[in-house]
């Protein structure tokens, strides 16, 4: 008897991220013929402990790589902060954490940045951008499944540690919701779920 193959998530905007401790904070993006300008982490985000900074990085994804494309990145005591700076990231976010509220919920989220296009000679606007912190023991992982690269900034809240890191295959967790482990080969040929 076949066992049957996984279905793929659905895709979410950022307001829509169920698992407990990353829920997205908005942002504004100022636009004007000139360019751009968003407030990234501020020190009173009290949600996402603003206030506690220790370095950041930015990440350029060309379209079609995934940041680790066959396995899930996990920290124990570091929480990543995730803003979309340019393009659009995919994120997906899986809560393994015993006891948690959201225990086994995976979320893929698409968050959209500034697009590359440059700003025409229209007048100012206000675009839409979210800063996600990813908690501890939560597995996720990044894609580009755009056309466009996409360009992120991250403020973890500790100096980089080697032995906090942490990847474990998606085949090695099954994702109930899903009948199976994860992929981007899911979402990629675009199968949807119920």
């Amino acid at each position: 008897m076949r066992t049957a193959e996984p279905t793929a998530p659905p895709v979410v905007p950022p307001d829509r991220i169920r698992i407990h401790g990353a829920q997205p904070v908005p942002r504004t993006v100022r636009q004007d013929p000139r360019g751009f300008l968003m407030e990234t982490l501020r020190s009173d985000d009290r949600t996402v402990d603003g206030a506690r900074f220790r370095m950041s990085y930015t990440s350029l994804t060309v379209p079609g790589q995934f940041r680790d494309v066959d396995r899930w990145h996990v920290h124990r005591v570091q929480t990543d902060r995730f803003v979309v700076l340019l393009g659009e990231m995919t994120l997906a976010l899986l809560d393994t954490r015993s006891g948690s509220p959201t225990e086994g919920w995976l979320d893929v989220v698409r968050f959209p940045g500034v697009p590359w296009e440059a700003p025409s000679s229209d007048p100012a606007r206000e675009l839409p951008a979210h800063l996600v912190p990813i908690p501890p023991g939560v597995l996720h992982s990044l894609g580009n499944l755009a056309s466009r690269p996409f360009l992120y900034q991250n403020y973890p809240s500790e100096l980089y540690d080697p032995s906090d890191e942490g990847r474990i295959p998606f085949a090695s967790v099954p994702v109930a919701s899903i009948g199976g482990p994860f992929s981007w080969d899911l979402l990629r040929a675009g199968r949807r779920g119920p």
